[in-house]
């Protein structure tokens, strides 16, 4: 399932839930690899050929001892010289690159008395170091400041834990705790809507302990991003970069408060797993385009940032995959598509112009079809938009195609839909299976406000 990962104090779990999936299996088995590197041999002494005279003269005489041993002292002295000389010049054809060996080409500057460079072991020939990269400390030491803890209180929960208790309201703790980013440092602090969903009092903690009662200033559930603010000047707003220069395989960090206040301003470092991961908010059937990390994202670390490695914000973390079998499947909304929801929030207190069908259900794909006698589309379950159901669509009917174009996958109705402002019209064409009817209509859009 995909939950939004905000912590449940109470009941010390997830507190929202997402539809649910099939587990996939990773068939992953790891490869041995066997290095066949050189091999030498030793090679015994040849002995040299004997020379066997056949000459009839008379042997030559035999000198004393002496004269034998001086002969042969100089025939090692001159091996050895011999011996030093090829070696020497052996070195000489290396130093100056003629002869390599192990098939690397020898340095013509090079020294035989230096050492190799080191190189780090997070580096291969292939990397690439991105202009102004940060040291993992020093993007700490950057975003920290600029992530908060965000406490969720509710009536309800409070006078719940007072009775149980008998305690004052200051020892009642929160319903729920998420994470929050400083955008700006007059006090406004993005976040995730699931982070403040139901509060009726809303509390701050900064990096450095400090606390501040905040506002709710707009919330879109639509999205999942609510921003709130808190009376203060001279914070420290978070820098935030563009996620589309992202790539596979970069290098993330992820900051936040896994499990609430109590591990607070937590790093986690990971990398962009994939992009354009297709999440659907099974609530609303709204599907947005996220970040994959394995950067470890916990219950609390909702609404922290996912930041890149010249420490600015390129995501902000919503969600994980929680399900036996399956880990460090974390995923963020990319900031390019949060910047204009925040605005909106900021500006508005919702998202001003979004259209909406105004109806819920979910995708039949071919293997659906399949099983169910079903036509490939959008099955209908129910329509809170008058224009729908004035158009004579009721629910367990199947729109099969928008605007003439067919919904062969999760996404074209949402997206031609994101394309539109309320108030226009869109054509779609719909079965109705119990009968086989097929007509065509006319649907005028809503506005979603996100409350």
């Amino acid at each position: 399932m995909y939950p939004y990962d905000d912590y449940d104090k109470q009941n010390n779990t997830p507190r929202d839930n997402y539809t649910t999936r099939g587990s996939y299996q990773w068939n992953n088995p790891q490869q041995q690899v066997q290095w066949d590197g050189s091999t030498y041999r030793s090679y015994g002494s040849q002995q040299p050929g004997g020379y066997n005279s056949s000459s009839s003269g008379p042997e030559p005489p035999k000198g004393p001892k002496k004269r034998t041993v001086t002969k042969i002292l100089c025939g090692v002295l001159a091996c050895l010289m011999i011996s030093a000389g090829s070696v020497g010049g052996f070195v000489a054809l290396v130093n100056n690159g003629y002869v390599t060996l192990n098939g690397g080409a020898a340095s013509s500057s090079a020294s035989s008395s230096q050492a190799p460079a080191s190189s780090s072991i997070l580096t291969t020939p292939t990397t690439t170091t991105k202009a102004g990269s940060l040291t993992a400390q020093e993007i700490a030491k950057k975003v920290i400041p600029s992530v908060v803890c965000i406490q969720n209180y509710q009536v309800s929960q409070s006078l719940s834990l007072q009775r149980r208790s008998g305690s004052d309201e200051s020892a009642v703790a929160p319903a729920s705790e998420g994470s929050g980013i400083i955008i700006s440092s007059d006090g406004y602090i993005v976040t995730n809507a699931h982070v403040v969903s139901g509060a009726d009092s809303l509390k701050v903690i900064l990096s450095d302990g400090k606390s501040h009662e905040a506002k709710l200033i707009g919330s879109d559930t639509v999205t999942d991003l609510a921003v709130v603010k808190i009376q203060a000047t001279g914070l420290t707003a978070a820098e935030l970069g563009s996620s589309s220069s992202l790539q596979v395989a970069d290098t993330v960090m992820a900051i936040g408060n896994p499990g609430g206040l109590e591990f607070n301003s937590s790093v986690t470092i990971g990398y962009v797993s994939a992009l354009n991961r297709e999440i659907t908010n099974s609530e609303n059937g709204y599907t947005m385009k996220c970040i994959q990390t394995d950067a470890a994202i916990n219950p609390g670390n909702s609404g922290g940032a996912l930041v890149n490695s010249t420490g600015q914000v390129i995501g902000i973390n919503s969600s994980k995959i929680v399900a036996e079998g399956y880990e460090g499947l974390g995923f963020a909304i990319p900031i390019d598509d949060a910047k204009p929801i925040i605005e909106d929030l900021k500006k508005y207190g919702y998202v001003k112009d979004r259209a909406m069908l105004g109806i819920s259900g979910q995708f039949v794909d071919t293997m659906i079809s399949r099983l169910y006698g079903l036509p490939v589309g959008y099955y209908v379950s129910s329509a809170v938009n008058p224009s729908v159901s004035a158009a004579g669509i009721e629910a367990g009917d199947v729109i099969t195609k928008i605007d003439g174009k067919q919904i062969n996958s999760s996404t074209v109705l949402t997206s031609a839909i994101a394309a539109k402002k309320p108030g226009e019209t869109v054509s779609l064409s719909v079965t109705r299976p119990k009968t086989g009817k097929t007509f065509t209509a006319s649907v005028t859009l809503a506005q979603s406000t996100g409350s």
